[in-house]
């Protein structure tokens, strides 16, 4: 796909003249801004740190996007959150939905790419690459072995100044991803002095502890700020919740444990004869019944999150050079290890009647093979997973101070992501095949419930699986902004720039064994050329206010994207703010947006990008939700074409002047979002909507004989391949989906001053869904699916108060989720609410060695509540009694926190 000149098919494009009236903006603007540099006046030398604003949703400094709202977290919400992590912190936003990439949930779209189990921000539940995530309002370094996506936890929580989160679509302001919206993470300035802080949590069989330093100076003219952080937490095993199980009849809901046991089950024609405890040779034979079947739990001891650990640092720099003149730099390193223990190896498994163990069941039809499900448990060791993501990036940049108010500036980003994930003790599915054909008793593979040597189990467990990757993004942008002219409402802004972006994304794989391992890789590149414009025009303010209108602005943003490898695009929003009144703000926008798909869904990374064979337990309805086993492809798609998205929103904001600092907001959203780039490779409950996916191909029961060998001979396995597929499923990217999103976002707060009582403060955010259809390729109808798992909830909120008096600060919140629908589980289950409560005291020493020094005591989930019951079969990917897309599985965690100022 190299430098294709494809064009990117989408309503969202300007006609010709818009195009023309784009580049003669940008034309106009940068003259403006050439001829007032010629008298810009040399920068203030009395000492005063240098300016850096960082503004989110707009390319004009001081101006707040018009039309859209913006979702603050301050520094004192982060510091009252119990939160272990950027992304943890992120997840409290009713806003964002932890679907799809995330440690605890990766069976949704997105998921099947976080091998490395990181995190993504994933606004309105539509998508987890739909979300911009920035850094000081510049782009960082994608991670993941595929380069997928931003994980926020790059930046530790104790650099952060605040978050800012736009929930409307940005890509006329910021390019590709920013379809929901931006998340901005604005690190800390202007900090004289030290601080250090410890933590440390604890829940039941569950652990977390953090400690960090910061360093900040200030000087005539400059500044830095260095902070450190390591973060830990360990890993939650399935055994030490009781929620978490295969068999969930005793609460009301299906057996879903696996077959594949041990002692294991012999399957012919259909039949099933339990081995027994013991195991079974000829001479016992006829103990096997036909009929009988032995169920397990295969991953209640496997972890249900892995062990993380991170190390972080960040900096930030200003520098005022004079003349007008201001350096600027900010940057992070950060390093992320985990291990995560999976279920007991097991597999179905043919055995030849030449193997010196076969078994063939008394009245069974005559045959010479028979198919065994089993597992290896208490004979091999689980397949831990291991790895590792590290990240760097550093920006620098110079801003020049014009005249009239105008300002010029550019700046380059650089950085460098390496992900890898490793297996090395996976089910050899040649060695298995060999060890089973073997006609010597010592050294033949026994799955009929002996024991076998030693020399034979390692020989079959030495499977490799690595998967590395290395990103390296570069983005260089030149702009300005200023006034333009001055009208009845006030001045007339704009800003214009060029940006250029570079990826080169580096994918691979070892697969084979230990002993042979066969390596490939590949380079991936994409270049990127931009330019933007955006116009702020106060057509009525304070000097021309008339009855009904006490303030009218409208801003006007444009941007067109040229890709070296996907075609171009261009895509305009509009918005307005009028206040009718003083105090009422009525905001809308209307724009488009698009997400160019990844590089790693154009070309997989596995194989030389020629992909292969996963096998996979899928919960199969078919059978009563018992697992099945099947065979799931991976393959590049060059014929991908990016995603475009219609954005609209309308609301209104109210500080009303009988208030104490209160605040009202409401607003509607309007998503209609196409060509969506889809893969089912890690969605295990796929067959609980199978009749979705008739006509697609997508899955295929009990695939002909010349598919099966046409696959074996184009594709590697990860696995041992069944002898008899009855299970198919593509599972590669393609633009299969579209969706429609509506609802209202929804805030208040108010703070109440009690004299000697202190001060309190109370607030309510949430989001409500009106409508969300799916469908599941671009000519099917659009299915509902608002209020069904796995995707957006109606309705979700979170409750806050707090209270400060001198040296003491409280805070409670309520977080509460709707009941939804389980349908995936027959007949349909309707899951509980949820609502959980998080509390916080702190005390603020003022005196002596303490002085300056904060102790708090945390509590998440303060009444330790259960996850709500949700019949759904367990996999490696969450699930199992409980949702793992909407609730903590960890249960209450009580945690104790140091701060001291220095």
């Amino acid at each position: 796909m190299a430098n294709a000149a494809r064009t990117i098919k989408s309503t969202h494009t300007f006609p010709r003249r818009s195009g023309v009236a784009f580049a003669v903006f940008c034309a106009c603007a940068a003259m403006a801004a050439g001829a007032q540099a010629q008298t810009a006046p040399a920068a203030s030398d009395n000492g005063e740190q240098p300016e850096q604003v960082v503004v989110t949703g707009s390319r004009i400094r001081g101006v707040a996007p018009v039309g859209s709202t913006v979702v603050s977290l301050t520094r004192g919400d982060i510091e009252a959150s119990g939160a272990v992590s950027t992304a943890n912190l992120l997840q409290e936003v009713p806003q964002v939905f932890n679907l799809g990439v995330s440690e605890s949930s990766r069976g949704q779209a997105g998921g099947a790419g976080n091998i490395t189990y990181g995190s993504s921000v994933n606004l309105r539940g539509i998508g987890p690459y739909a979300t911009l995530s920035l850094v000081n309002g510049h782009r960082v370094v994608p991670q993941g072995t595929t380069g997928s996506g931003i994980d926020p936890s790059i930046i530790p929580m104790l650099a952060l100044q605040r978050v800012e989160i736009v929930a409307d679509g940005a890509s006329a302001i910021y390019g590709s991803d920013a379809v929901a919206g931006v998340v901005n993470l604005i690190l800390r300035r202007d900090v004289e002095g030290a601080e250090g802080f410890v933590r440390y949590g604890t829940a039941d069989g569950y652990h977390e502890h953090q400690v960090g330093a910061l360093l900040g100076h200030r000087w005539r003219g400059g500044q830095v700020v260095a902070t450190v952080q390591n973060d830990v937490h360990t890993a939650l095993n399935g055994r030490d919740r009781d929620f978490f199980r295969g068999d969930l009849r005793a609460r009301g809901g299906g057996d879903f444990r696996s077959t594949q046991c041990a002692p294991g089950n012999i399957l012919i024609g259909g039949t099933s004869y339990a081995i027994p405890s013991g195991g079974v040779t000829p001479a016992n034979a006829g103990s096997l019944a036909a009929g009988t079947v032995n169920k397990c739990d295969n991953l209640q001891y496997a972890d249900i999150l892995p062990r993380q650990e991170r190390n972080s640092a960040t900096f930030t720099f200003n520098q005022d050079l004079g003349n007008g003149y201001a350096l600027f730099a900010d940057g992070f390193a950060t390093r992320r290890t985990y291990r995560m223990q999976p279920g007991s190896p097991s597999s179905t498994v043919t055995v030849p009647n030449s193997n010196p163990f076969y078994v063939r069941p008394a009245g069974a039809p005559a045959g010479t093979a028979e198919d065994v499900a089993l597992s290896f448990a208490g004979q091999l060791a689980p397949d831990t997973a291991t790895g590792y993501s590290r990240s760097f990036e550093a920006t620098v940049g110079i801003d020049k101070t014009l005249a009239a108010g105008w300002k010029a500036g550019a700046l380059y980003t650089w950085g460098k992501n390496n992900d890898q994930s490793a297996t090395v003790h996976g089910l050899n599915s040649g060695a298995v095949a060999a060890a089973l054909a073997d006609t010597n008793p010592a050294t033949a593979l026994n799955v009929f419930g002996g024991p076998n040597n030693p020399a034979t189990l390692a020989g079959i467990a030495n499977g490799l699986f690595i998967a590395p990757g290395q990103t390296i993004f570069q983005n260089a942008q030149v702009k300005a902004d200023g006034p333009l002219f001055a009208i009845p409402g006030g001045s007339v802004r704009a800003a214009a720039g060029f940006e250029y972006q570079r990826l080169r994304t580096d994918v691979g794989s070892t697969f084979g064994t230990t002993d042979a391992p066969i390596a490939s890789s590949m380079g991936l590149g994409r270049n990127i050329k931009s330019l933007y414009a955006e116009l702020a025009v106060p057509l009525v303010g304070a000097a021309n206010a008339m009855p009904g209108i006490y303030r009218l602005d409208l801003d006007i943003a444009a941007r067109t994207d040229r890709y070296s490898d996907v075609g171009s695009t261009n895509n305009p929003k509009v918005g307005f703010n009028w206040a009718p009144v003083q105090g009422v703000v009525v905001h809308g926008s209307y724009g488009t947006s698009f997400r160019a798909p990844l590089l790693a869904e154009v070309n997989t990374p596995v194989n030389n990008g020629r992909g292969a064979l996963f096998v996979q337990n899928y919960s199969d309805p078919a059978n009563g939700g018992a697992l099945r086993v099947g065979v799931a492809r991976s393959a590049s798609n060059p014929n991908l074409q990016p995603e475009t998205a219609t954005t609209k929103s309308l609301g209104i904001d109210w500080e009303p002047a009988f208030g104490h600092h209160t605040k009202l907001g409401l607003t509607y959203f309007d998503i209609k979002y196409e060509n969506q780039v889809t893969s089912y490779l890690s969605d295990l409950t796929l067959l609980n909507r199978e009749a979705q996916f008739a006509g697609t191909g997508i899955i295929v029961r009990n695939p002909s004989a010349a598919m099966v060998a046409q696959m074996k001979a184009q594709y590697p396995a990860f696995g041992v391949l069944p002898e008899n597929w009855t299970l198919y499923v593509d599972g590669s990217a393609n633009n299969l989906g579209k969706s429609l999103a509506r609802g209202v976002d929804f805030t208040a707060s108010t703070r109440v001053p009690a004299g000697d009582l202190g001060d309190f403060g109370f607030g309510a955010s949430g989001t409500y869904f009106t409508k969300y259809q799916v469908a599941v390729t671009s000519g099917a109808p659009l299915v509902d699916q608002l209020n069904r798992i796995y995707n957006p909830l109606r309705f979700k909120t979170r409750l806050s108060s707090t209270w400060n008096l001198d040296a003491w600060n409280a805070n409670v919140y309520v977080n509460y989720q709707n009941a939804y629908d389980n349908n995936l589980a027959a007949p349909l289950q309707e899951v509980a609410s949820n609502t959980t409560v998080d509390a916080q005291v702190a005390y603020r020493f003022d005196a002596g060695f303490l002085k300056d020094t904060t102790l708090a005591l945390n509590v998440n989930n303060l009444f330790d509540r259960r996850p709500p019951f949700v019949n759904i079969a367990q996999s490696s990917n969450g699930g199992g009694g409980f949702d793992p897309t909407l609730t903590n599985p960890v249960g209450r965690i009580v945690s104790l926190s140091l701060n001291k100022h220095f």
